[in-house]
């Protein structure tokens, strides 16, 4: 059943469209949803699961989905949403913009003139290998298991793969340190992602001012001077600062919320300290040391499970209210607050540069 897909959240106090096709074939309309200084960009969602998606459907529609807030991007400053968040009509994304509101116009705010840019660094790993074969300890190694011959033992040859491995670990580790002392200083924040393979040295999401590109191409040249073009350096970018803010939006679920409010015997009403107190409480008195339940009867693990559960709930809470992760403010635990109730955070957040390099 389609609902409301949620590309980004930006300032605007008027409806608007945008000239980017969404991700619902049938209505690729990409639009605005307003309310309180800002707006939800928004279409029509396919009928899909997200999560039942097959990788190459998952890629398909991420990039479709990155199309769209990086078309939103060049137009305006964009909070990115998380990839597949789908809300049920135009009812909750109001309050999603009501409820939200000063969590989200806060990391607007934050991060005017600020883009993401992506640097990938690479190097030729048979040149590297080249490079450590030289050094004196692996020459020499290697020069004494040549001369042995089939009788070299397995041992020595093993202890030269390590050898190898570590001076490549080695030399890996400092050009990562040095790329990192050039570029850190002129980000306003920096983050490192997976290296994907042996061929890469670094892999870094940065967040840079609007303009310091030039700024930017500088410190590279530098650093390509440096390590005598032994490396090679691919930015992609200017983009939404996808890395450092993005927008999570969750229904609670009154359900699982309530099981594990009468899991912890807590009443309508509760705050952190509570729940602590009666989590506390009740796994001491089911320890089997106590004379309680036993190890197999999973008693202990569902009391676990509602405490994650309800602090969690209540920290998303106090978080969207501006209050401390210590809060200690009740929050109510009947059906009608937890079904009107929507959960907002903006999060620092991984998304794979090999996906968006294949964005044509």
């Amino acid at each position: 059943m389609s609902g409301i897909y949620v590309y980004a959240i930006i300032p605007a106090m008027q409806r608007q469209t945008f000239e980017v096709a969404g991700l619902c074939g049938a209505d690729p309309r990409v639009r605005t949803i307003c309310g309180n200084g800002i707006a939800a960009v928004v279409g029509t969602s396919p009928p899909i699961d997200f999560r039942a998606l097959s990788r190459e459907e998952a890629v398909r529609y991420l990039l479709a989905h990155q199309r769209v807030v990086e078309a939103v991007m060049r137009i305006t400053p964009t909070l990115p949403v998380k990839f597949g968040t789908t809300l049920p009509d135009e009812a909750v994304v109001a309050r999603l913009l009501e409820r939200g509101a000063a969590v989200l116009a806060t990391r607007l705010a934050d991060l005017l003139q600020q883009v993401q840019v992506e640097l990938i660094v690479t190097w030729s790993v048979e040149e590297a290998f080249r490079e450590v074969a030289a050094e004196d300890a692996i020459a020499q190694l290697k020069s004494e298991i040549e001369a042995q011959g089939a009788e070299a033992t397995t041992d020595a040859r093993i202890a030269l793969g390590r050898l190898v491995k570590e001076a490549i670990d080695s030399k890996r580790e400092s050009y990562r340190r040095r790329i990192l002392a050039v570029l850190r200083p002129m980000s306003t924040d920096l983050t490192e992602n997976a290296l994907m393979d042996d061929c890469m040295v670094a892999n870094l999401a940065l967040l840079l001012p609007v303009g310091a590109s030039e700024t930017l191409d500088q410190r590279l040249t530098q650093l390509d001077a440096e390590f005598d073009e032994r490396l090679n350096f691919r930015c992609v970018g200017p983009l939404p600062p996808y890395s450092f803010a993005t927008v999570e939006v969750s229904l609670p679920c009154f359900e699982a919320i309530d099981r594990a409010r009468r899991s912890l015997d807590l009443g309508d009403s509760a705050n952190l300290a509570d729940i602590k107190a009666a989590y506390r409480k009740l796994i001491q008195r089911f320890h089997p040391d106590h004379g309680g339940a036993s190890p197999g009867d999973g008693v202990s693990a569902r009391l676990t499970d509602a405490y994650k559960t309800l602090t969690s709930y209540a920290r998303a809470l106090s978080s969207m209210n501006g209050e401390g992760p210590s809060a200690g403010s009740d929050f109510r635990l009947d059906r009608g607050t937890i079904e009107g109730a929507i959960l907002v955070a903006v999060q620092r957040q991984e998304l794979a540069s090999s996906c968006r390099e294949a964005v044509p």
